[in-house]
C-alpha cells in the first residue's frame, strides 16, 4: 500500500488543486523522507508553479515550471493532504513529514506515520529516463493482453512475483494481484510461461477491471487506524468489502467456498483459494 487506485485517488485530487499555483514556502520536518538533499529540494520547489500532476505507476510526479520533476513514491503509509485557505491552523496534523504552503493560502501535507515514502527533485530529462524502464501502465492503451502473453512468456517466475515486477506491469501491487488471479482463476505458483494464452486472455481482463473498479472505489483501506490509507481529504478508501481474497485467509472462497489459504512468495502475503485457482 499504496498501489495504483490509491495514488490515482490522491494525484486526481492534487489536479484540483496544484496545476498552476505556485509554491510559496516548504519545509522537511523530517529529512530522512527525501531522496537525496532536503535543502536542494526546498529550494526548487519554492518560488516555482506547478505545471502539472499526474501519476506514473506508484509515483506521483508534480512538473515544475523549471523543468524539474518533484516525484514522490508514497510505499507503505505516505498520503498528501490538502488543507484549503483559511482552514490551516497552528497545529498539524499527526505525523506530518513535510509542508508547502500554496500562494492563495492552501496548504499541502505530505503525511507518513512509518517515514518510508521518499520525495525526490530531478530534472525532467532524468525522470524520463527512469519513467521509460518502467513496464506499460495497465490502464493505458498499451497495455493489450498480446502484450501481457508476451511478458509472461518470457518469465520463470511465479506468476504473482511476475505481476509485482514494476518493469513488467507498472502500478500492479499485492492486494490487485492476489485481487486479479483470483477473478482470471489462475494459481499464483503457475510460472508466468506456463500461463498460455487463454489464462493469459481472462488475467488481462481481470487486471483491468479490477484495477478500474477500485479507482472508482478510492482505493482500498484496510482499517481505521493512522497507518491504513486515507485519500488528500483524509478519506479513506471504499473498496475493501469487495475484496474477493486479500487478507481473508481460512474464510470461504466466494466462488467455491474452499477456505481462501495465504502463502508468502518473495517476503508478500499472496492470498488464494487452492481449488478454483489453476
Amino acid at each position: 500500500m499504496p498501489e495504483l487506485p490509491e495514488v490515482e485517488t490522491i494525484v486526481r485530487q492534487l489536479v484540483k488543486v496544484l496545476p498552476g499555483r505556485r509554491v510559496e514556502r516548504a519545509k522537511i520536518l523530517r529529512k530522512n523522507i527525501v531522496h537525496g538533499s532536503p535543502a536542494r529540494l526546498v529550494k526548487a520547489i519554492e518560488g516555482t508553479a506547478i505545471r502539472s500532476v499526474t501519476r506514473r505507476a506508484k509515483f506521483i510526479v508534480v512538473e515544475l515550471e523549471s523543468d524539474r520533476v518533484w516525484v514522490t513514491h508514497l510505499r507503505m503509509s505516505g498520503s498528501y493532504r490538502v488543507v484549503p485557505s483559511g482552514e490551516n491552523g497552528d497545529a498539524l496534523p499527526v505525523y506530518t513529514r513535510a509542508t508547502f504552503d500554496l500562494e492563495d493560502g492552501t496548504q499541502l501535507l505530505y503525511v507518513d506515520p512509518r517515514t518510508l515514502g521518499r520525495l525526490e527533485i530531478m530534472p525532467t530529462v532524468d525522470w524520463e529516463a527512469r519513467a521509460a524502464e518502467l513496464g506499460p501502465e495497465p490502464l493505458s492503451p498499451a497495455f493489450t493482453t498480446v502484450v501481457l502473453e508476451r511478458c509472461l512468456g518470457a518469465s520463470r517466475q511465479p506468476l504473482k512475483t511476475f505481476l509485482l515486477d514494476q518493469k513488467r506491469i507498472a502500478g500492479l501491487g499485492n492486494i490487485y494481484a492476489a485481487e486479479a488471479l483470483w477473478r482470471a482463476r489462475v494459481s499464483p505458483r503457475r510460472q508466468a510461461k506456463n500461463v498460455g494464452p487463454v489464462r493469459a486472455s481472462r488475467l488481462h481482463r481481470a487486471i483491468v477491471d479490477v484495477l478500474s473498479e477500485a479507482v472508482g472505489g478510492s482505493g482500498t483501506s484496510l482499517g481505521s487506524t493512522y497507518l491504513n490509507f486515507a485519500d488528500a481529504d483524509g478519506d479513506p478508501g471504499e473498496f475493501y468489502e469487495a475484496l474477493n481474497v486479500y487478507d481473508r485467509e481460512n474464510e470461504p472462497c466466494p466462488r467455491c467456498g474452499e477456505a481462501i489459504m495465504r502463502i508468502v512468495q518473495a517476503h508478500r502475503s499472496t492470498y488464494y483459494c487452492p481449488s478454483c485457482q489453476r
